[in-house]
């Protein structure tokens, strides 16, 4: 009796000692553009990831948890098509989730992948297009309708400001159309321009724009017509391009997210002198939080990584993207549906770096704030980008940060 007592303690201890050496891993996937229109965003986006599986592995180790988060990166160039293969290669490395791409084009070339395979993302896109209940991708940035409320509160809180005809130039991709669609919904647009992602010569855009921009001045003025810019990185290439058009220097020029604190504008003296004389003004959503907020470590462990310059939220939001994730995975949930049921719990109840998380019933943030930017010359000579004003979610009104007779929109 003794010694089928003895064995059993033996057998119950190793069960024990395995069971408290077994580790786990959450193998998490981030896709990112490392060559394409937002790769100016790249190393921003990974120092944010790395953070964030950091932080989750320190808070394992120390509440005793025998779980390590590994994180599979895949590049592509933007395009949809690198964007499924990616998705198909982190998931033959076994990722059991994935965190980006930041591009609705991206989104929309992975999405059939994930959704097949079963495997959840968690991305900053932005794309009503895209916005579909109990798809496979949440998503912590607002809606487009957020950025065309914000627009809209600028133009009624500001009227007087806008000039009263617009003229879009956009990519031709998911994101460039639909915002397009959507920005002629409350200006006066009388005319949009399009080119293909991955532009650099611009000259037939430009030409385009300046056709359409000659006679409106002519017969209105200059201060009557606002060119609206709905790219990326290309942004620059577009603006020291149009440097050579004098009409087009002549008036305002305003922006969507991917032109907000767009890094590469500053580093093209060219571009930067353009936007700044032309009071270029670009709006995107701003998460900005109190000071004592984890959102400002974040913000300096991106702005250490990327050269010290001042982070997009694109470049931030991927720490709460990741965190978001590692927990899903640690619940152990079975197919979409349930991750989706999940996520929407953690928004409710979660307060990321990034502030409240909480979902709305199409699996994207449900709220925020936006800012616009600007571009301005420093005393030192040096360009930056500045907060001119900020959209209130809560208030549904813009304020200025600056002193508006400085700032012709």
């Amino acid at each position: 009796m003794k010694k089928i007592f003895f064995c059993i303690l033996i057998l119950w201890c190793a069960l024990l000692v395995g069971s408290v050496s077994a580790e786990r891993e959450i193998v998490i996937g981030a896709i990112i553009d490392e060559s394409g229109d937002s790769a100016s965003f790249a190393k921003g986006i990974e120092a944010a990831v790395n953070l964030a599986a950091a932080d989750m592995n320190e808070y394992y180790a120390k509440t005793g948890k025998n779980i390590t988060v590994i994180i599979r990166k895949a590049g592509t160039d933007g395009s949809k098509e690198a964007a499924a293969q990616a998705a198909r290669d982190l998931i033959n490395q076994g990722v059991q989730i994935i965190v980006g791409p930041t591009t609705s084009e991206e989104v929309s070339g992975y999405l059939p992948i994930i959704t097949n395979e079963g495997i959840l993302s968690i991305s900053p896109s932005t794309s009503i297009k895209l916005s579909l209940p109990g798809d496979a991708v949440v998503r912590l940035c607002p809606d487009d309708y957020h950025i065309l409320q914000a627009l809209e509160s600028f133009n009624t809180d500001f009227k007087g400001m806008i000039n009263p005809m617009t003229i879009v130039v956009s990519r031709g991709d998911i994101y460039g159309i639909n915002l397009a669609d959507l920005v002629s919904s409350v200006t006066n647009v009388t005319g949009i321009v399009s080119y293909p992602p991955n532009t650099q010569d611009f000259t037939g855009t430009l030409d385009e724009l300046d056709s359409l921009v000659t006679p409106v001045i002519e017969e209105y003025g200059e201060e009557s017509v606002c060119i609206f810019a709905i790219s990326m990185d290309e942004i620059t290439d577009l603006m020291a391009q149009a440097s050579a058009y004098p009409n087009l220097k002549k008036i305002h020029w305003s922006g969507m997210d991917g032109v907000a604190l767009n890094p590469t504008v500053l580093e093209n003296e060219t571009a930067a002198e353009f936007a700044d004389a032309t009071g270029l003004a670009a709006l995107s959503f701003d998460a900005s939080q109190v000071a004592s907020s984890d959102y400002w470590r974040v913000h300096e462990t991106v702005q250490a990584a990327i050269g010290g310059r001042q982070p997009h939220i694109y470049e931030i939001l991927p720490y709460d993207e990741t965190v978001m994730a590692t927990r899903i995975v640690e619940h152990n949930m079975s197919g979409i549906q349930d991750n989706l049921y999940l996520a929407d719990y953690l928004g409710k109840t979660s307060y990321g770096a990034t502030g409240r998380l909480k979902l709305n019933e199409n699996g994207d943030r449900e709220f925020g704030d936006y800012c616009f930017y600007q571009v301005r010359k420093g005393d030192d000579g040096k360009y930056t980008w500045v907060p001119s004003f900020t959209y209130l979610y809560g208030m549904d009104t813009t304020i200025p940060l600056v002193d508006l007779n400085s700032t012709t929109m």
